[in-house]
């Protein structure tokens, strides 16, 4: 009896040797583990807890239609089927329809740094809100076809434009004679787009002819 009391007993210590061991490494894995999800943040506790960083955002519809844009490099315009480039790298929020159209957006071009809000037909633009740079130009533009408004302030002063497929037919106050800068630079673009007569797009006549002496 007493033989088999002192058995058991033996058997009770080496269970209870497992046991502590067991308790232990699983003690030593929890630590391992809370201490790794401690010192190493996962992707839903970033370091800028409330932050989204991404180079674009696709919203789309119930059909798949993309109907909006949000990007730090936004793509060429499509209108009708065909690519229009943008000619600046723009970045941004572009508008789309529901046929997947574009028809605005909220913008900033690397070229020339300009701000820009634009509305479009399914077929072209035909509204600019723009602001330069460094303060030293902004304009509204609203135009069909070949009629066009713009209310526009320079370094050549402010004025309200008003136009036709010939070019300004009113402008309030008129504008001329124009400084010195804003005469070179669409004498140059005269020569380099001969009879295309882009000054008369924003100033009259008058005001373009002795540029182009």
């Amino acid at each position: 009896m007493n033989a088999d009391l002192m058995q058991r007993l033996a058997d009770c210590e080496q269970s209870n040797k497992r046991m502590k061991k067991l308790f232990w490494l699983q003690a030593l894995i929890l630590l391992s583990v809370v201490a790794w999800f401690t010192a190493k943040p996962t992707q839903a506790q970033a370091p800028e807890s409330g932050i989204i960083k991404a180079k674009e955002i696709v919203i789309v519809d119930n059909k798949g239609i993309v109907r909006a844009r949000l990007g730090g490099n936004l793509p060429d315009a499509v209108m009708d089927g065909k690519v229009t480039p943008r000619g600046s790298n723009a970045a941004g929020l572009l508008i789309f329809d529901e046929e997947g159209t574009e028809r605005g957006g909220y913008v900033t071009q690397d070229n020339g740094s300009n701000a820009m809000i634009t509305l479009d037909s399914k077929h072209k633009q035909l509204a600019l809100f723009v602001a330069g740079p460094e303060g030293e130009a902004s304009a509204l533009r609203l135009w069909n076809k070949d009629n066009s408004i713009e209310l526009r302030s320079d370094t050549n002063g402010s004025r309200m434009s008003v136009s036709d497929q010939n070019g300004v037919k009113l402008q309030l106050p008129e504008i001329k004679p124009l400084n010195e800068s804003t005469c070179k630079y669409f004498a140059d673009l005269e020569k380099k787009y001969p009879g295309k007569n882009i000054c008369r797009n924003k100033y009259s006549k008058e005001a373009c002819d002795p540029c182009m002496q």
